[in-house]
């Protein structure tokens, strides 16, 4: 079997929590947002979104990497078809990337500056910060220390360059929601998401991010809209999918799970629609203390902008109660252990993804063994009952 076949095979099996497309669509994202994060001129980062691979600047960088991504698991085919020694080493370390979870190094013959050489060296040189969740540091925030170096050295093209690279290192899921939801001035990241995605994995109408609506499955708790005020804030609506596709006077809300374009309200701008890369699943979050701790802070600025924000997942019982703890211990004063009690009774949830509760608690400085016995000692709280047919 040929090394293309084998790419495309291996691309159809992904599954919506493979490693790969989150790092597909950081690559994408990771460039707009590094513009924004230095203030790049609006229209210089629009031009992100029109791949060129004639042009000059962010254009051409757009079409290096939509190359690397339409043939991830290929690096030699993405290098073949790149004119330019350069940009074809780079295209290849940038498919590696997507595919494998580390940049690798620069190749000898790379000049020591330009916008490709300093945004490359920019991310191999800027150091990678430990994981100490309670004191703020997590390893993915090298995304912006690697964007500021490159712009520091390089200017804003650098900057860009940089960001591509360590946003395909790192995920969509390293990528600060701040960045995000500037970038949702100019364009919705979703859009970027959805390209990067669909030349990856490969384009399938039913499956996200193109079907119109996340699949409600034969769960009645993704089915039926349910909400509830959150205990420490009457201000954020802790609730499921399905509830906020009913609300057409939404303020602003903070999705922690798949959503398709026709789910959130239509009326709310870009930056007030803001998607967290956040799985449900063991295992499967890279940045799991720095999404949480990004989430909670999102719904905090939104909060301060005077917005009334609906805070939900699919089915309103996991991940929404463990971001919503973090949020009452971050920004409402409350302790962080009796804040997961509170909000996973709320919501009538659930610690079946442990790790969430574990990482909301460690980013105060808790640290939970076992979240469902030490959380509830007496045994587990009653879930949300199913809606009667």
């Amino acid at each position: 079997m040929s090394p293309a076949r084998r790419a495309i095979e291996s691309r159809e099996a992904w599954d919506h929590d493979d490693p790969r497309l989150d790092r597909a669509a950081g690559a994408w994202v990771g460039a707009a947002a590094a513009a924004c994060l230095i203030g790049t001129p609006p229209a210089m980062t629009a031009e992100i979104c029109h791949p060129d691979g004639e042009g000059t600047g962010p254009p051409l960088l757009a079409w290096l990497i939509a190359t690397a991504l339409g043939n991830v698991g290929d690096p030699v085919a993405a290098a073949k078809a790149v004119d330019g020694p350069l940009e074809r080493q780079w295209t290849a370390a940038l498919c590696r990337t997507v595919g494998e979870g580390r940049v690798p190094p620069v190749e000898a013959g790379v000049p020591e500056r330009g916008p490709i050489a300093t945004g490359w060296r920019s991310v191999q040189g800027a150091p990678v910060p430990p994981l100490d969740p309670a004191r703020g540091s997590f390893p993915c925030s090298h995304l912006v220390e690697a964007v500021w170096r490159a712009y520091a050295r390089g200017g804003d093209e650098a900057a860009m360059y940089a960001g591509a690279l360590a946003g395909a290192r790192w995920g969509m899921s390293g990528v600060p929601l701040e960045a995000q939801r500037r970038l949702g001035d100019i364009v919705a990241p979703r859009v970027l998401v959805t390209r990067a995605v669909v030349l990856a994995r490969g384009s399938d109408p039913q499956r996200w991010p193109e079907r119109e609506h996340h699949p409600a499955g034969a769960s009645p708790h993704i089915r039926h809209p349910f909400a509830v005020e959150h205990p420490y804030d009457p201000g954020v609506t802790l609730c499921n999918l399905a509830y906020v596709r009913t609300r057409r006077d939404a303020e602003a809300v903070v999705t922690l799970c798949r959503r398709g374009p026709g789910d959130a309200p239509s009326h709310l701008a870009a930056g007030d629609r803001v998607e967290v890369w956040l799985a449900d699943r063991e295992a499967v979050n890279p940045n799991l203390h720095f999404v949480l701790d990004e989430a909670a802070a999102a719904v905090a600025a939104l909060r301060a902008e005077g917005k009334r924000v609906l805070l939900h997942c699919a089915a309103g019982q996991s991940r929404t109660p463990a971001v919503a703890a973090h949020y009452a211990a971050a920004a409402c004063g409350a302790g962080v252990v009796e804040a997961l009690r509170t909000t996973i009774g709320a919501v009538g949830g659930h610690v079946n993804t442990p790790e969430l509760a574990r990482a909301a608690a460690a980013l105060s400085g808790v640290a939970l063994v076992d979240p469902a016995a030490e959380l509830f000692p007496t045994g587990p709280p009653a879930q949300r009952p199913a809606p009667p047919r």
